[in-house]
């Protein structure tokens, strides 16, 4: 994972940068070779492409790109956003062959130069129609620092942002890259100004802490090859090649040794499932049956062995059950019987995993929050409804997103003192005292029913192989992580056909977790 930082950070950083340059726009000139660098990449054999320049730094970054790669023979033509524009890098993109123009054109890529770390609104305008014509043809998105429209501190998307295939970032991730999935695959590129103590990303890590922490987990391969050497290095500085954020990073091996036994890589108990829903149980159960070879205990819900004859059934949690994680909640329901058992669960104070109906329970007892305050390791687990009817239940006002995802999160994890993994296309892990860490899965094909199912019962046998009782707050997250990237590994496989990515269930999900994890395994993490 890669650092983010806020944009008071950024700024001070590369005010700091922008007092040792030699000349005026030498560091923005180094940006823009990495801009140029990324653009070609992205390019292949195609050989046009339109800038939107915006009138400051941004936009500047962007003209200076179109210089070089109009230098290198691309055909580039710039829409401008404004009035004004950033009249050195102007003059440097027409000096070089480049041409103001005032729709698409023939582009075989747009970078977005609008606004940068200032973005407050969306597009308008020429590069609004600009933008909607390359979505509607399929022409590929390169943001320069952040989409326009995404507000770079917190994530939150403005009406008419900007969607970006890539958004290249330097030094490091800036905060609202963890938060927001119109950034789409964000690369880093650092920049040393010649002569410079420190290059941009080692400047932010000496004088500020990162908000939060960032990947982009590389379930579906990127159409685009990288460059292996630096773009520029030398008597003009250092400009680093553009390289994706990267992954979550090793996850445990849960590969049997030769002493191992059935308990060796932790016991797991679900509780879920019904005569309403005995589906969820069954896909709870299986995501934790097939990552771990160790047991797995399913309290009251005998419909599962029918389906998994290696499970173990107990009757209820109130009985005694030998586990080291729990999981509770999906398809149990929400009436009395639902909340005693969840309060029979956290009474034993062991790693649990609240999802699904236990979570709506939680909404609507504050005795059993109060459970999950003094439980020393409770991991909740909603999507975006079920976080929000948990926040105006505990903060006792409606949830409002105005200031961003990350802030809401840190609320709720401080007021119940526990672990919150807010599913989505991002997910986005935190704990009372620790950073947001986000986790972009690349693609969407988890959102379908059951599937939540599956990633509690994944989440259980993680926690339980860590033997998360006795890790520290940062060790649980990384592993909560990794259950995580594990699930949305499974769902990229599930999808996949010989034809190309369709679309996948649940119970293909649950299947596909042991090639998820074999994947993990043998990637370099």
């Amino acid at each position: 994972m890669r650092h983010a930082y806020s944009v008071a950070a950024v700024r001070a950083a590369e005010h700091s940068l922008l007092s040792q340059q030699n000349f005026d726009d030498e560091l923005m000139r180094l940006a823009a070779r990495g801009v140029a660098a990324t653009a070609t990449s992205m390019l292949d054999s195609g050989r046009h492409v339109t800038i939107l320049a915006g009138p400051g730094g941004n936009g500047g970054d962007g003209l200076y790109a179109g210089a070089f790669l109009a230098e290198k023979g691309y055909s580039v033509e710039a829409i401008l956003a404004a009035d004004s524009t950033h009249d050195p890098a102007l003059e440097a993109f027409t000096a070089a062959g480049g041409t103001i123009a005032h729709d698409l054109g023939n582009a075989d890529l747009l970078i977005d130069a609008v606004a940068g770390l200032a973005s407050t609104r969306g597009l308008s305008g020429a590069p609004l129609r600009a933008y909607t014509e390359a979505k509607e043809r399929g022409v590929p998105v390169l943001a320069v620092d952040i989409p326009s429209g995404i507000n770079a501190d917190t994530g939150v998307a403005a009406a008419d942002a900007v969607e970006a295939e890539v958004t290249i970032s330097f030094g490091w991730a800036r905060a609202g890259h963890i938060f927001a999935p119109e950034c789409g695959a964000v690369v880093l590129c650092d920049l040393r100004l010649p002569g410079a103590p420190r290059s941009f990303a080692e400047e932010l890590s000496a004088t500020a802490e990162p908000v939060g922490y960032i990947a982009n987990e590389p379930t579906i391969a990127l159409p685009y090859r990288w460059p292996t050497k630096p773009v520029l290095s030398g008597e003009q500085g250092l400009v680093t090649a553009p390289k994706p954020v990267g992954c979550t990073g090793p996850i445990l091996d849960p590969t049997p040794g030769a002493k191992s036994t059935k308990y060796t890589g932790g016991v797991t108990a679900v509780c879920a499932g019904s005569s309403a829903y005995p589906g969820a149980g069954i896909l709870a159960a299986t995501g934790a049956v097939r990552a771990t070879p160790s047991m797995v205990r399913v309290v009251g819900n005998d419909s599962v062995v029918t389906r998994l004859p290696e499970v173990v059934p107990h009757a209820s949690a109130q009985e005694k059950v030998h586990a080291q994680a729990w999981v509770v909640g999906p398809g149990r329901g929400t009436g009395p019987e639902a909340a005693a058992e969840l309060r029979a669960v956290l009474e034993r104070g062991l790693p649990t995993i609240i999802d699904a109906d236990a979570l709506t329970v939680l909404s609507t007892d504050g005795d059993l929050r109060e459970l999950v305050r003094d439980h020393p390791c409770a991991v909740l687990t909603p999507h975006a409804g079920e976080f929000e009817r948990l926040y105006a239940a505990t903060l006792g006002r409606e949830l409002d997103l105005s200031e961003g995802l990350g802030v809401r999160l840190r609320e709720l994890s401080h007021a119940l003192d526990c672990f919150i993994l807010h599913k989505g296309r991002i997910t986005t892990v935190t704990a009372p005292g620790q950073k947001i860490y986000g986790m972009n899965a690349g693609h969407s094909y988890a959102a379908t029913a059951g599937s939540g199912d599956v990633l509690s019962g994944i989440l259980g046998a993680t926690l339980a192989q860590l033997d998360a009782a006795e890790a520290d707050a940062e060790a649980i997250i990384m592993e909560i992580l990794h259950a995580a990237a594990i699930h949305q590994h499974a769902a990229a496989i599930a999808a996949h056909t010989p034809d190309g990515f369709g679309l996948c269930s649940a119970s293909q999900i649950a299947a596909a977790v042991p090639q998820a994890i074999a994947r993990l395994l043998l990637m370099q993490r």
